[in-house]
């Protein structure tokens, strides 16, 4: 238990961290107009993430069958 929570402590200062890093890194020869703004590639990142993880709950609620479907 202490394990899990000194690694779920050690992502999100990772998370924090992160995000004002991408100030200083900087895409010298951005083709979109959106590798421009700082930090989009965290944010898109963390975003797509926290989607595919919340689609995946809702999909399983609603194809996951009772237990006694086949009694």
């Amino acid at each position: 238990m202490r394990m899990e929570r000194m690694l779920r402590k050690l992502f999100f200062i990772t998370l924090v961290l992160c995000i004002p890093a991408g100030f200083f890194i900087k895409h010298e020869h951005a083709i979109f107009f959106w590798h421009k703004i700082p930090s989009i590639d965290t944010i898109f990142g963390f975003l797509g993430a926290f989607l595919l993880i919340v689609g995946s709950r809702i999909l399983s609620f609603l194809i996951q069958r009772r237990e006694d479907f086949y009694d």
